[in-house]
């Protein structure tokens, strides 16, 4: 990644990187080849990724003529683009030959790559290198990695990650979180010696150990979860899995009024190919996801920085600050994961525009291929796109109208579809940043709400406070304040079913990281004369980037308790799904824990009553008063009985802890309201292991 980012910014492509591309590009068409063998499915997903992720892009940018770091950051992301647009109208149409969509894209791969007569290209345009030479190399490589302290530091914070993991596998509740019980402490550890050694290598000017380091906090950071857990975490993950399932085995959109994912299908549909060709598990490819996303979003808003005109350094630091962070929960297998990459993918485009026309004109396609891909980060990219064509950052000066058109020409013939979820939630901006928790809860909960709004407002006023430095240095600024400020605009007509301050700091976040960096790293690299200025600034940069650090974490991981699954409960929901008729319910006390839309057979109860696993803590507040002896085991009883289907009640170590950790209920009583239902003759246990237990409606029928 260092290698392609450090190039120099030029006004035209070379014909010798043109060609560099169009290697990589058959490389790349080849895995996509080989990912039809008779594979194991992990090989075949890895040898598909990477083709999605490279050869569709590279056979379009060796098209035209951009900076190297524009090609880096437009390359997944017109892979990505490609695939969910093509499988979208697909879908649409109501065809979905996969296997032929593959080809198709490993052809137009290879054409693109095979323009160019390979006796044109020059002596030097490949170089034989001897096994001497490749020995030599090596030694060489090997000789600085012994004197590389700061890759020494990765290397062992790696190791002691290894052993941190060991502690994590079994770990009870704690209403602070992964980082205060069993080996959890030793991942705050681990994050700092990656930073620790980050900072050592850009004092040393060492480029390539910087990213090394980089992407060894994205390992300890992202990759925990995947390890020590047998199935993705978030209960809300499960739906998405559901959706995929369904465009599987049926090969079309879910039916329409079901729920919205239908209507904005890219993402789902991009992976039922994806698994189609593959024979993939898709509950692993969600397991994996993360750690994939991070990676590509560091490599984007490394790009960005060195399009704005930064050096490596101030790249590399931009994506660290974004990684530590970025302690929303938004990177877990989800359209709005995707649509990051692919927003930030454009901006890297509009940066280059005023040079490179043909950049803002791919930006448009791009852009379309986004907007059925998620309901929200469109509309953001608009904002940033609009306020830099005013400020004529941007080239044409008319590239916001394409957007705006492809934008209304989306969503006017679904305004029946989004007008039940809200299309605007009013135009009080302090209204729409509330969280959708309101509940005071335990001090782990207060402690973890604290950490991460101080982390929040301190990101976002440094970012402020650097925007002005930067401004007042003639440095570059506006496109990343742009970046930065532009998703507060979207409080002032939504609240995003009370998500909204959460999507907005995470729009924000690239910014900020990209205004913070280059401040940062002239704090980092500068050497003081005054004695007071060497020993108070290293002490205070210290104390804040490890701060930065554990709230990151802290913020990513203290609700480790309740978002944690486990397949027992997978299992449990699959059974119920595929064995029972609609219409059904299925209850819990809070939704966590039991997957209830985890499989395609979710449909069949959702066309009947769309709000069958509704929670019981979603009824009025009214009835839950005096829970559980306000009467709630004799009306859910009554409910039940007059019901047709069968009625299920949930509880689950995920959904007991979330309600210990708000205090949505008195302490007790959903051990209370248990005993009650088991000492019931209208109830009996269908299902129970240690993590769950599902009671079954069995009394008599009205």
């Amino acid at each position: 990644m260092s290698d392609l980012l450090t190039a120099e910014r030029v006004n035209r492509t070379a014909p010798e990187l043109s060609r560099y591309y169009d290697v990589a590009a058959l490389a790349s068409a080849v895995a996509g080849l080989t990912s039809l063998a008779p594979l194991p499915s992990p090989v075949s997903a890895v040898l598909l990724t990477v083709f999605v992720l490279s050869g569709p892009g590279l056979a379009i940018v060796t098209w035209l003529r951009i900076p190297v770091a524009a090609a880096v950051a437009a390359v997944p992301v017109l892979g990505l683009s490609v695939v969910t647009a093509a499988t979208t109208v697909l879908a649409w149409f109501y065809r979905w030959p996969a296997i032929g969509l593959l080809l198709v894209m490993v052809l137009a791969v290879i054409a693109s790559a095979l323009r160019h007569r390979w006796h044109d290209t020059g002596a030097d345009s490949v170089r034989a290198v001897t096994l001497q030479q490749v020995w030599f190399r090596l030694s060489h490589w090997g000789h600085a990695a012994r004197v590389n302290r700061p890759l020494i530091l990765v290397v062992v914070a790696l190791a002691l990650w290894g052993v941190v993991l060991a502690g994590l596998g079994t770990t009870g509740y704690s209403q602070f979180g992964l980082l205060f019980v069993g080996s959890g402490p030793g991942l705050v550890v681990c994050a700092l010696m990656m930073l620790g050694a980050f900072v050592w290598a850009l004092r040393a000017g060492a480029v390539g150990t910087a990213a090394t380091a980089l992407l060894g906090v994205i390992v300890v950071e992202r990759l925990t979860p995947t390890l020590v857990t047998d199935v993705p975490i978030y209960g809300w993950t499960y739906k998405h899995l559901g959706v995929v399932d369904y465009i599987q085995q049926f090969q079309t959109l879910p039916p329409k009024g079901v729920d919205i994912y239908g209507e904005w299908p890219g993402f789902f549909t991009a992976f039922a190919w994806f698994g189609d060709i593959t024979s993939a598990d898709m509950m692993s490819i969600a397991h994996w996801f993360a750690p994939v996303i991070h990676v590509l979003l560091a490599v984007v808003i490394a790009a960005i920085a060195r399009l704005l005109g930064f050096d490596m350094r101030v790249a590399l630091t931009a994506a660290m600050v974004a990684e530590l962070a970025n302690w929303v929960g938004q990177d877990y297998f989800s359209p709005q994961a995707i649509a990051l990459v692919m927003a930030l993918g454009v901006v890297a485009l509009l940066v280059v525009s005023t040079e490179h026309r043909s950049a803002a004109y791919l930006s448009i396609l791009v852009f379309a291929a986004l907007v059925p891909t998620h309901q929200l980060t469109p509309y953001w990219l608009f904002g940033v796109t609009a306020a830099l064509a005013v400020t004529r950052k941007i080239r044409p000066w008319w590239l916001p109208v394409p957007y705006f058109a492809i934008l209304v020409a989306y969503l006017v013939p679904r305004l029946d579809i989004v007008a039940p979820y809200g299309l605007l939630s009013g135009f009080n901006p302090v209204d729409n940043a509330a969280s959708n928790v309101t509940a005071v809860g335990t001090l782990g909960k207060i402690f973890t709400s604290a950490v991460c709004r101080s982390l929040s407002a301190g990101i976002i006023l440094l970012a402020v406070v650097c925007a002005i430095l930067l401004w007042r240095s003639k440095r570059p600024a506006w496109v990343a304040t742009v970046m930065a400020f532009s998703s507060f605009a979207l409080l002032a007509g939504q609240s995003y079913g009370g998500e909204a301050i959460f999507r907005v700091y995470l729009y924000a976040v690239p910014g900020c990281a990209i205004l913070i960096a280059p401040i940062l790293v002239d704090a980092l690299t500068i050497r003081f004369r005054s004695g007071l200025l060497r020993a108070v600034v290293p002490v205070g940069l210290a104390s804040g980037l490890a701060y930065v650090t554990f709230a990151g974490l802290q913020g990513y991981y203290g609700l480790w308790s309740l978002v944690v699954g486990y397949q027992s409960q997978v299992t449990f929901a699959e059974d119920i799904l595929a064995n029972e008729q609609p219409p059904a319910t299925i209850m819990s006390l809070y939704p966590a824990g039991l997957p209830t839309r985890v499989s395609a057979d979710y449909i069949k109860f959702a066309v009947v009553d769309k709000d069958f696993d509704q929670p019981l803590l979603a009824l009025p507040p009214a009835l839950l008063e005096g829970f559980p002896h306000g009467g709630q085991i004799e009306m859910l009883t009554a409910d039940a009985a007059e019901r047709e289907g069968d009625t299920y009640l949930v509880f689950n170590t995920q959904g007991t802890a979330a309600i210990r950790y708000y205090g949505y209920l008195p302490d007790g009583s959903v051990d209370n309201f248990e005993d009650q239902l088991r000492s019931s003759p209208d109830w009996s246990v269908s299902a129970q292991d240690v993590d769950s237990t599902i009671f079954r409606y069995t009394g008599p029928r009205r």
